[in-house]
């Protein structure tokens, strides 16, 4: 489903009242709200979801396989090489068996922390790696605990299989969790209850909430397992324990900061069909200064269809208060004022437009509105020398000659206008470099260098000047 003032965009939210489905864009966005609200009846917005709208998983593994290189994560990765370092020396000389549980445990703790860090961040579309200082504070709702809670449940409940059905049991048990854990792993995260994680009713929800793609996600799940099974037993195998231990925790943290990493943004992806919500700015393109403009734009795109001028009026003139987007929205108020035919708003707001100081730069956008003007209004005409001279410098055909002359005419208020030479400037230039007629541009520019010989002009007139004689002398040998 599109959106219905923007029908190249995806809905992403809908409004029961008004019966309206809205892009991301045409929203009202409150970082304090649980979610964007209508413009038109201010009710909270329902989400679509984004799963047919983001890049779904199973085309960002190269981007999972980068996340463990990007600074905060890579920084955790050392340190907790340094950690597991200490650890493995500690091990060896301490041979108490109770107190080398408690170091791998401390161990264990670091990590799952970060990684259940790492999980949460993602699902709520921030992509970026969490610091360790973050991880810690996650931690406190005590993942360690449940992750080895939830692990003592399932053995609990394969004992029981045992004990019933027999060792005939344990294959389909392990095969059932071993494609069950994706999903358990994500509901943990997301619920942080570890009654959730092993209900099947939860686990049977969540894997249909995502379909068939799960099959991909349990599938990559296994090979990143596998390949960090057979990691782990080279590195014991060739590799002293000193050395290995660092290099054996490393690849664990490794691989598993990938895999949650994965899992993260399946949650993000399927978030609405999982129950979970994210806050509404993290769907945002915020790096492209285009995307920004638009998102700002699309607001009085809803109310122009909706007949609403006077806000979306409001809307443009805040708007364009920002030097970043004053030409869009000036631009945009032009067109519709001559939508609403109201000429006083048109001048009013093309006036402001043209005295933009940024001009040249959009010199062929600008001729191009002001010919949409004069169609509209056949009297507007610029009130400073320097726009006239933009445009002017835009008319490269004979048929322009009429506009020239206009735009050329300048009444007594714009003679003090500092731009004046460069706009008597460009009308000498259309009449040599258009017009063809040396004579007339030779003497416009004896008038400018006379009246105004110094100035950023000069090196210009008198460059033109020379060409324009020289065209001159050869005229009648041709």
């Amino acid at each position: 489903m599109n959106c219905k003032y923007h029908n190249q965009e995806k809905a992403q939210w809908y409004c029961h009242q008004c019966d309206i489905s809205f892009c991301l864009n045409c929203c009202d966005i409150n970082q304090r709200e649980i979610a964007p609200r209508c413009l038109l009846c201010r009710t909270h917005l329902e989400s679509y979801g984004v799963s047919d709208k983001v890049t779904p998983f199973w085309n960002k593994l190269s981007e999972f396989n980068k996340y463990p290189w990007q600074k905060n994560a890579y920084n955790f990765l050392l340190t907790y090489m340094g950690i597991a370092f200490v650890i493995g020396l500690l091990t060896d000389f301490i041979p108490i068996a109770m107190i080398q549980l408690l170091l791998l445990l401390a161990l264990y703790s670091i990590g799952i922390g970060y990684v259940f860090t790492v999980l949460t961040r993602t699902a709520r579309g921030k992509f970026d790696a969490p610091s360790y200082d973050e991880a810690l504070t996650f931690n406190s709702d005590s993942m360690t605990g449940k992750v080895i809670g939830l692990y003592l449940v399932l053995f609990g409940l394969g004992y029981l299989g045992v004990t019933f059905f027999g060792t005939g049991f344990v294959i389909p048990y392990l095969a059932v969790i071993s494609f069950s854990s994706p999903a358990m792993l994500i509901v943990l995260a997301m619920e942080k209850h570890v009654t959730s994680a092993v209900n099947p009713a939860r686990i049977a929800s969540c894997v249909r909430a995502i379909g068939w793609p799960y099959l991909l996600l349990f599938g990559f799940s296994f090979l990143i397992d596998f390949s960090l099974e057979f990691a782990q037993s080279q590195l014991h195998f060739w590799l002293p324990q000193a050395i290995a231990y660092p290099m054996l925790f490393a690849a664990l943290a490794y691989f598993y900061i990938v895999k949650f990493n994965m899992f993260g943004y399946v949650a993000f992806q399927y978030h609405v069909e999982l129950g979970y919500g994210i806050d509404s700015e993290n769907l945002i393109d915020t790096d492209s200064p285009e995307a920004i403009e638009k998102r700002l734009l699309a607001k009085a795109d809803v109310y122009i269809q909706e007949g609403r001028f006077e806000d979306a009026e409001d809307v443009l003139y805040d708007l364009a208060q920002d030097k970043r987007h004053t030409v869009k929205a000036l631009e945009r108020l032009v067109r519709l004022n001559m939508v609403r035919r109201n000429p006083a708003g048109t001048i009013k707001a093309a006036n402001n437009y043209y005295q933009n100081p940024n001009l040249p730069s959009i010199g062929i956008e600008a001729l191009r509105l002001y010919q949409e003007i004069l169609a509209f209004e056949p009297r507007f005409k610029p009130m400073n020398a320097k726009s006239r001279a933009v445009l002017v410098n835009q008319m490269k055909h004979k048929r322009y000659l009429e506009d020239v002359n206009a735009l050329a005419s300048v009444n007594e208020k714009m003679q003090n206008d500092v731009n004046l030479p460069w706009l008597m400037l460009s009308r000498a230039r259309f009449e040599s470099e258009v017009m063809n007629d040396d004579a007339s541009a030779l003497s416009m520019l004896n008038k400018l260098l006379s009246k105004y010989p110094r100035g950023s002009h000069q090196k210009e007139a008198e460059q033109l000047r020379q060409v324009c004689q020289s065209m001159q002398q050869k005229a009648p040998s041709a």
